[in-house]
């Protein structure tokens, strides 16, 4: 297994709310000639990967020092099914990536509308080297070697039951459009908790008896393994395996995030990237310099 590392042919800006804060932001993502996805404000550089972590109940958030990044897994998802593993993203204001849909498919056709180009070098691919099982209570993540991607999530879901949602390396209209969700009973609760402040019904599916907001019965499905993929992207590299989630969710996807990392069960394959350079900034023209 192969592939191309890729970054963005032009510039592209995001302006939306965030699902929690409910405050708006503005993300300008820039190509980059060097490996990694990397967050930018005002000369500080946020890497998206695991160890930067500092939440994942709810969102997956990332911070450097008091630079923070909240709900990035949607952004990380959309660039990882792109095969994008080179671009620098600025933030302009606010702290939480934009919801935009609730999902991933306008992050993934604004990308594509100034298009991709590669970067010369090979992506760097993690293979997994034997299987590994995390399960702290009923819900469970299984690993296992396998010559290729496979990511497949199952659960059960309020009113629709148990579903099934499988990504094989190919991105589907079901899994880029999959929007947030939750109980439509438990809207007030989360604004108590001071979460979902920027729900809408454009955006967050809201699951009732009457399923008048579902847009097709695996939706709900296909969000958690849509979550799943953007939590493994912080691994840092292309997955080479089959990944099996059963009811998980942000915070078992760390957990099995920092297993895979400390337990030695991935074999890294690095990509002949340029060493000794920073990642890209921005300059004053809003290219990457």
């Amino acid at each position: 297994m192969e592939l191309r590392s890729k970054t963005l042919a032009g510039k592209v800006t995001f302006r939306g709310v965030g699902i929690h804060t409910g405050e708006v932001s503005k993300l300008t993502l820039h190509p980059s000639e060097d490996k990694g996805i990397f967050f930018y404000r005002k000369g500080e550089l946020l890497p998206a990967l695991h160890p930067f972590v500092v939440n994942a109940v709810a969102s997956t958030d990332l911070a450097k020092g008091n630079f923070l990044v909240k709900t990035v897994e949607h952004l990380t998802a959309a660039l990882y099914l792109l095969g994008v593993d080179s671009v620098l993203i600025e933030v302009e204001y606010g702290s939480e990536v934009p919801i935009l849909d609730g999902g991933a498919k306008t992050f993934v056709e604004e990308v594509l509308s100034v298009g991709l180009r590669e970067t010369g070098r090979r992506q760097t691919l993690l293979r997994v080297k034997e299987k590994v099982r995390v399960q702290p209570n009923g819900n469970f993540i299984e690993v296992l070697p396998f010559e290729g991607e496979l990511f497949e999530y199952e659960g059960e879901f309020p009113f629709v039951g148990r579903k099934r949602a499988v990504f094989d390396g190919k991105p589907t209209e079901a899994l880029l459009g999959a929007r947030t969700f939750c109980r439509l009973e438990d809207f007030p609760l989360l604004w108590a908790n001071r979460l979902g402040l920027g729900g809408y019904p454009v955006n967050t599916l809201a699951l009732d008896e009457s399923l008048r907001y579902l847009v097709y019965s695996e939706e709900p499905a296909y969000h958690k393994l849509l979550d799943l993929i953007g939590d493994l992207a912080l691994l840092g590299g292309r997955l080479v395996g089959r990944v099996y989630s059963f009811k998980g969710n942000h915070l078992l996807n760390h957990q099995l995030r920092e297993v895979l990392l400390k337990g030695g069960y991935l074999e890294r394959e690095e990509a002949g990237a340029s060493r000794g350079r920073e990642p890209l900034r921005p300059s004053a023209s809003g290219t990457a310099s």
